[in-house]
């Protein structure tokens, strides 16, 4: 992830276009991860074929399905984020505003029931 600084000079306005941008960066980085873990969790249960893998295998797909949907709301969400540097009225800001503060939200919701997911791989993992 790239370091940015807050500069002294920047106002109200240029600080939040920061933090959202930031949120977006890691946002991005997130699902990269998560993509990269469920190949890895793929490969270390997919050899197993009893109930309790069947069903971790099941959810490890709908979390697949999910992050991959949120992979291409990031892409279109960071596409609408190129219209915020043109605002020049309150109004579109506050719409950008709230706009962010709800997918913010809703990312944040997936990253916290995928940990709780990984827990239970992990456990399972450990049970070997």
């Amino acid at each position: 992830m790239k370091k940015e600084v807050i500069k002294v000079h920047q106002d109200q306005d240029d600080l939040q276009k920061f933090f959202i941008n930031r949120d977006v960066d890691r946002w991005n980085d997130e699902v990269a991860i998560i993509e990269e873990e469920i190949v890895l969790f793929s490969n270390l249960l997919g050899i197993k074929n009893d109930k309790l893998y069947s069903n971790i295998m099941e959810r490890m797909n709908e979390f697949k399905l999910y992050n991959l949907a949120f992979q291409e709301e990031l892409i279109a969400y960071d596409r609408k984020l190129e219209v915020l540097k043109e605002c020049e009225d309150l109004q579109c800001e506050t719409f950008f505003l709230n706009s962010h503060n709800e997918f913010k939200e809703k990312i944040e919701a997936h990253f916290y029931q995928y940990r709780n997911f990984k827990k239970t791989v992990f456990s399972v993992i450990n049970n070997k």
